[in-house]
C-alpha cells in the first residue's frame, strides 16, 4: 500500500483501529443468541481504502450564465477651440568661441648691413583687422659699392615704394595700389686685363667714369580694381580692373603701357542634359595698349583679347572648354584663336590627381618685361608679339601623408618669336644685350616634391629639365635646360630658425662671333652649385637679429655672360615689430 502522505497514514491508522473494535465486539452481541450460518470468504487482494476529494465552497459565488450580451455605443465629439495666447520671448543666437587669434602688429622694420658696402632697410606699415577696409604701405632699399676685381663699377641701388588698399561694401570690394621703383646699376660686363696699355682703347677704358656705364629705370604703376565678393556662385561675380605702368631710363626710352581686364562668372543652376554636378560660365576680357619710345621712333600697339570658358565637373572628372581670341594691332594686324582645354580627374581622393591641358596665347615683349628678365640690355631693343601657337601638359599631383605632397608634370609648346639674349656687338665693349627671336619647340618636365613636420621643419624640392628644337639659332643663348634647387627651413623652438637655399644648373652659352665672323659658341659657366645659408635668432615676439650668408661655394658665378657675381658675401641686421 502506497502512503502518498502523513495526512493518508492518519486516516488509514484511525480506520483500522475502527474496524478491529468492531470486530471485537460481535462476538459479545451475539453470545445469547443462537448462532449463524457463517460462510467462508475468501480475499483474494489486499483492501485498498480510498477518499474522495473535498471540494471547499467558494466565498465569492459564481453564476454561469450562458447569455451573451454585446455592447453598442454610439456617440458624438463635438471639438471647440481653445483660445490659448502665448508669446515667444526672443533667444539670444547661439555663438562659438573659436580659436583665440593671432595677435598683429601694425609695423614691422628690417636693416642691417654687409659686405661689399651693402646697406639694406626693408619697413612695413599696415592696418589691424577690420570689415571695413585694409591699408598698407612697403618700402625698400637695398645698394653695394660693387667691388667685383677686373671689372668696371660693379655697384647698384634698389628702391621701392608701395601703397595699396582696399574698401569692403556689401557686397562689393574697391581696390588700388600705386608703386615707384628705381633701380640703378652700371654696365660693368667689360674686363679690365683685356685693354693693356698697347691696347688703342687702354685710355678710353681706364678714364671711364662709373656715370658714363650707369643706368637707372624708373617704373611708376598704379591700378584700380572693383569687383563682387558674394558666397552666392549663382550670382553673377564681377572683376574689373584698370592698370597703367610708366618706364623710362636715362637714355630717352620710355614706355607707356595701359591694360583694362574683365572677368564675369556664375555658375549654371541647372545642366540641360542632367549629367554634370556642377557647371560655371566665365568670360575673360582685355585690352593692352603699348607706346614705345626711343630716340629713333616711336611705335604704338595694341592686344586686344576675348576668353569665354565653361567649366563642368562629373562626379571624380571636372574639364573646361574654351577658347582664346586675340587680336594684335601693330603696323600689321592679325587675329588668332585658340582652343582651350583642361581636365582633371581625383584618381585617389587628396592621393592622386591627373591632369591634362591644351592651350595657346598672345602675348606682347615689353620693355618692362624685358628689362625685368636682364637688367643690362640696351634699351634699343626690339620688341615683338610671341606666339605660342600650341602647348599641351600634363601630369600628376597629390599628397602622400600628411606631411609630404608632390607635383610631376611634363608640357611641349610650339612658340613663334621666342626671345633670346646675346652680345650687342654694335657696344664698343661688348657690355650690353640685345635680343634676337627665334621659332622654337620647347619641351619641358617638372617636378616637384613638398615636406612639411609639424611646425619645425619644411623643405622643397624641384628639378626642371629643358629640351630646345631651334630654327635659326645654333643654341638656346643664356638658358640651361637643368636647373635643381632646394630649400630648407628648420624652426627650434619658436626662439632660432635655420635655413638653407641651393640652386644648381648645367652650362649655359653666349654667342661670340669667329674670325670670319660667324656665329660661334661660348660657355659660360658649367655645372654649379649656389648655396645660401639664414640664421634668425628671436629675442622676442618684436626683435630678432638675422644673419644670411650667400655664394658660400665662393664661385663668381655668371647669369649673363661677362658680367660675374659678388663671391661669398654675407648681411646681417635686425627685425622689430611694432
Amino acid at each position: 500500500m502506497n502512503l502518498k502522505n502523513k495526512e493518508d497514514m492518519v486516516r488509514y491508522i484511525i480506520y483500522s483501529g475502527f474496524v478491529a473494535c468492531m470486530v471485537l465486539l460481535l462476538p459479545i452481541q451475539t453470545s445469547g443468541q443462537e448462532p449463524f450460518d457463517l460462510e467462508e470468504i475468501r480475499v483474494v487482494a489486499p483492501y485498498q481504502p480510498t477518499i474522495s476529494d473535498a471540494f471547499k465552497i467558494a466565498l465569492n459565488p459564481r453564476i454561469d450564465d450562458t447569455t451573451q450580451v454585446r455592447l453598442v455605443f454610439n456617440y458624438d465629439i463635438q471639438s471647440e477651440k481653445m483660445i490659448t495666447p502665448f508669446t515667444l520671448e526672443p533667444i539670444a543666437p547661439a555663438r562659438m568661441r573659436g580659436e583665440p587669434l593671432d595677435k598683429l602688429y601694425r609695423g614691422l622694420v628690417k636693416g642691417g648691413y654687409g659686405t661689399y658696402s651693402t646697406p639694406y632697410f626693408e619697413g612695413f606699415f599696415n592696418s589691424l583687422r577690420s570689415n571695413q577696409h585694409a591699408l598698407g604701405v612697403h618700402l625698400k632699399h637695398m645698394s653695394s659699392g660693387g667691388g667685383i676685381e677686373d671689372r668696371g663699377f660693379s655697384g647698384y641701388s634698389n628702391n621701392l615704394a608701395h601703397v595699396h588698399g582696399k574698401k569692403f561694401l556689401r557686397n562689393h570690394t574697391l581696390d588700388g595700389n600705386l608703386m615707384y621703383e628705381r633701380n640703378g646699376l652700371h654696365y660693368y660686363g667689360y674686363r679690365l686685363s683685356d685693354y693693356p696699355e698697347e691696347d688703342p682703347l687702354h685710355d678710353y677704358v681706364d678714364g671711364l667714369d662709373k656715370s658714363e656705364i650707369a643706368q637707372v629705370f624708373n617704373r611708376f604703376s598704379g591700378r584700380l580694381g572693383f569687383g563682387t565678393h558674394h558666397a552666392d556662385s549663382t550670382r553673377l561675380r564681377q572683376q574689373y580692373a584698370l592698370a597703367y605702368h610708366w618706364l623710362f631710363d636715362q637714355y630717352d626710352a620710355g614706355e607707356h603701357h595701359a591694360n583694362f581686364s574683365s572677368h564675369l562668372g556664375s555658375a549654371i543652376k541647372q545642366d540641360p542634359f542632367g549629367l554634370a554636378d556642377k557647371q560655371y560660365f566665365s568670360l575673360d576680357a582685355g585690352v593692352d595698349f603699348y607706346n614705345n619710345t626711343t630716340t629713333a621712333d616711336t611705335i604704338n600697339t595694341f592686344l586686344v583679347q576675348l576668353k569665354p570658358r565653361i567649366w563642368s565637373k562629373y562626379g571624380l572628372l571636372s574639364f573646361s572648354l574654351g577658347v582664346n581670341t586675340s587680336f594684335e594691332l601693330d603696323s600689321v594686324s592679325f587675329f588668332r584663336a585658340y582652343p582651350l582645354f583642361e581636365a582633371e580627374a581625383s584618381l585617389v581622393e587628396n592621393v592622386l590627381v591627373a591632369h591634362v591641358s591644351f592651350s595657346g596665347g598672345l602675348e606682347k615683349h615689353s620693355l618692362h618685361s624685358v628689362t625685368t628678365m636682364n637688367p643690362f640690355v640696351n634699351t634699343m631693343v626690339p620688341l615683338r608679339f610671341m606666339n605660342i601657337k600650341s602647348e599641351i601638359g600634363g601630369g600628376i599631383r597629390g599628397s602622400l601623408s600628411d606631411f609630404l605632397s608632390y607635383n610631376f608634370s611634363v608640357n611641349n609648346a610650339v612658340i613663334e618669336n621666342h626671345p633670346f639674349f646675346v652680345t650687342d656687338t654694335a657696344q664698343v665693349l661688348g657690355n650690353q644685350f640685345t635680343v634676337v627671336y627665334d621659332d622654337i619647340k620647347r619641351f619641358n618636365a617638372r617636378g616637384e616634391l613638398f615636406a612639411r613636420f609639424h611646425e619645425r621643419f619644411s623643405t622643397r624640392f624641384a628639378v626642371n629639365y629643358f629640351q630646345y628644337m631651334l630654327t635659326e639659332q645654333i643654341e638656346a643663348w643664356h638658358t640651361p635646360t637643368l636647373l635643381f634647387s632646394v630649400n630648407l627651413r628648420y624652426n627650434i623652438q619658436d626662439k632660432i630658425i635655420l635655413t638653407a637655399d641651393g640652386y644648381t644648373r648645367n652650362q649655359s652659352f653666349g654667342r661670340v662671333f669667329d674670325e670670319s665672323g660667324n656665329p660661334a659658341v661660348a660657355e659660360i659657366h658649367g655645372f654649379h652649385l649656389d648655396a645660401s645659408l639664414g640664421i634668425e635668432y628671436r629675442y622676442s615676439k618684436l626683435l630678432s637679429i638675422f644673419l644670411n650668408f650667400n655664394n658660400v661655394s665662393n664661385e663668381p658665378l655668371q647669369r649673363w655672360m661677362n658680367y660675374p657675381t659678388q663671391q661669398f658675401n654675407f648681411l646681417g641686421g635686425v627685425t622689430y615689430a611694432f
